[in-house]
């Protein structure tokens, strides 16, 4: 239930604060005076848009914090799985300010407009005039059944499987879309693939041509500068190697006499060995080489398929060539698997839709037996409101597809008049008569649904007299099982309240405001007197406002 209201720069609001209680309150005042506001602020911590349009004073920003207890209300794993801090006391705070920013919280901890929304779905039923308009949809109306039959824990567990089956079905048609498209491509990836294999490239191979032809271009200078090594080092007219040889026994001879003779025999020994090794591999080298004009055009055949590749593939090595090649094997295999996904995706929905068929049946199961008792409800709630002739009745007509909640289509049918067939409820019933449909679909669901709170802004339109009185009764009894506020213009239902709030303006130097205060019981006759005769109170006036409070 809500305790407190604090409200700052709102709209004609400078600052009030509310002290609400169990039970039946109610919250009266002249059209204009501000009453639609109070709601308006509300409906903002129920994470309804922010109108900057609605701050009072610019240069400070609009407030408004509600406080709940929800001592009952089982909400402590959903605090828990939005990382919230539970208490017993819930304080709900959204900041508006002139620039459009907006910040909510819960217990002081920032949350989002969406977590916002749903804590207040748990805890308040705003009835207005938009609601009333809902009363017309089919998925309020079903809603409205459901609510009826109890079947949440059904519908919880069918809209799991749905939910799943939703994005099953998702997966498919992304898996078929990426089938087509890749049956499209799938020619062109085998020919670019078949291409690359019949080139069967290897690693390194590239490299390993390109120095080859390197050599055999340049074979003659090769043959002669290796063959020349070899000439200088062992056979020309003084052969380097000879004549360091010589050079070597004549330092061999002076061992005995010079301390360095030998170090420079055992470097001179090693040079020779050196130039000896050099000048075989230079002969061999030089045989080696020679000008291949058949093994010239084959490297350039291969490298020239290379070559072309490289281009056609815009890349720089044949590595590269041998990953795409890998790459295209890989998504040629993914094409082919596109069917088996297919056909797994199919069978995962197939079964699911076994287990919601299941699901659904229950449901529907459900509904049709709770319909025949709805409908007898409504009908004796509705004559008690003055609709002698009513006839309320609730059609379910079984779907061949599946929807977020069952295969149901639910309608309302309405009829007011004797021997009138039942009709749409938006299309047969007036606004007074939506008035008591919805409050009597309120009265049914108070005793099933478990909400803390339910504010009807303004539901007795179009109704009076007695009728009245009785709409005071059902909303008195309502709140016995729930905190109950209501906006109203009627004194049968001012009187039945526990509590009465006023809303009214008043002029001060900043311009005109809007200010609330609960009524004592004296001021709440006088001010059920005036709803009785309007702006002068007569006796007789306040004589029937103290019979009506008496009543309740």
């Amino acid at each position: 239930m809500i305790q407190h209201i604090h409200i700052v720069n709102y709209a004609l609001i400078d600052k009030t604060d509310l002290e609400l209680e169990k039970g039946f309150t109610i919250i009266t005042g002249e059209t204009g005076a501000g009453k639609s506001i109070l709601l308006g602020a509300i409906g903002l911590t129920l994470g309804q848009r922010g109108d900057t349009s609605a701050i009072m004073d610019r240069e400070r920003k609009c407030v408004v914090e509600i406080t709940y207890n929800v001592v009952g209300y089982h909400l402590q794993q959903w605090f828990a799985d939005n990382d919230l801090d539970y208490d017993d006391e819930v304080v709900v705070r959204r900041e508006l300010a002139a620039d459009g920013k907006s910040r909510s919280f819960i217990n002081d901890t920032p949350v989002s407009n969406k977590i916002l929304k749903e804590f207040g779905s748990f805890l308040i039923d705003v009835h207005s005039q938009h609601q009333s308009l809902l009363i017309g949809q089919p998925e309020y109306q079903l809603e409205i059944l459901d609510a009826f039959c109890g079947n949440r824990s059904l519908l919880k567990e069918y809209r799991v499987k749905y939910s799943a089956r939703q994005a099953l079905l998702a997966e498919l048609g992304q898996v078929r879309q990426q089938a087509r498209e890749a049956e499209q491509e799938e020619d062109y990836l085998k020919y670019q693939f078949n291409q690359l294999d019949e080139a069967n490239l290897r690693a390194g191979e590239q490299q390993e041509l390109e120095d080859e032809l390197s050599v055999l271009n340049n074979a003659e200078a090769i043959k002669g500068a290796f063959s020349e090594v070899g000439y200088v080092l062992t056979e020309a007219d003084a052969p380097v190697i000879q004549l360091l040889k010589g050079v070597r026994n004549k330092i061999a001879a002076l061992e005995d006499v010079v301390k360095e003779a030998t170090d420079y025999d055992q470097r001179l020994h090693s040079v020779i060995i050196e130039l000896e090794d050099i000048a075989d591999e230079a002969e061999r080298i030089a045989e080696r080489v020679e000008y291949n004009p058949s093994r010239v055009d084959a490297i350039n055949g291969r490298l020239g398929v290379m070559y072309d590749l490289l281009h056609k593939h815009k890349m720089e090595r044949t590595e590269d060539l041998i990953a795409l090649k890998d790459a295209l094997r890989e998504k040629l295999k993914g094409i082919q698997s596109f069917s088996a996904r297919i056909e797994e995706l199919e069978k995962r929905i197939a079964a699911l839709e076994v287990e919601m068929e299941a699901s659904a049946q229950k449901i529907h199961a459900a509904r049709v037996d709770s319909e025949g008792k709805l409908r007898e409800e409504m009908r004796g709630l509705l004559v008690g409101l003055g609709i002698k002739h009513a006839l309320f009745k609730v059609e379910i007509v079984p779907l061949d597809h599946f929807t977020s909640t069952g295969k149901d289509e639910v309608t309302f049918l309405f009829s007011a008049n004797k021997n009138q067939e039942p009709g749409e409820l938006s299309k047969v019933a007036s606004g007074g008569e939506i008035s008591r449909l919805m409050l009597s679909l309120k009265y049914i669901l108070s005793r099933t649904k478990q909400l803390p709170v339910i504010i009807f802004d303004e539901i007795d339109t179009g109704v009076s007299g007695e009728i009245a009185h009785r709409m005071a009764a059902m909303m008195k009894e309502m709140a016995t099982r729930m905190q109950v506020i209501s906006i109203s213009h009627l004194p049968q239902i001012a009187a039945a309240g526990d509590s009465h709030f006023k809303v009214y303006k008043e002029d001060d130097h900043a311009g005109t405001i809007s200010r609330i205060r609960r009524l004592t019981e004296e001021e709440r006759v006088v001010e059920i007197a005036g709803m009785i005769s309007g702006s002068v109170v007569s006796e007789a006036a306040l004589e029937n406002a103290r019979l009506l409070r008496d009543q309740f």
